[in-house]
């Protein structure tokens, strides 16, 4: 019973940090456009920040972790 209460714990944390790594990528996406010299700092950053994202959220497949309020927020 303990392990479940670990894991479910785990799995919000996992979700929420998702949720919010979605949430400054969909910030990104809308100023980029906008933005009329992207050094290459706000370029690296971006990368770094999809790469986090992509690894959560496979790690939340992964452990099945089940949510339906976020899908998969990189989409090229």
């Amino acid at each position: 019973m303990a392990r479940n209460k670990v894991k479910k714990m785990g799995d919000e944390l996992l979700m929420a940090t998702i949720e919010d790594l979605q949430e400054q990528i969909a910030v990104q996406k809308n100023l980029d456009p906008t933005t009329l010299d992207m050094s290459e700092d706000n370029v690296v950053s971006g990368k770094i920040l999809r790469a986090k994202y992509s690894f959560l959220y496979n790690e939340a497949r992964h452990r099945n972790t089940r949510f339906s309020g976020f899908s998969n927020a990189i989409s090229d």
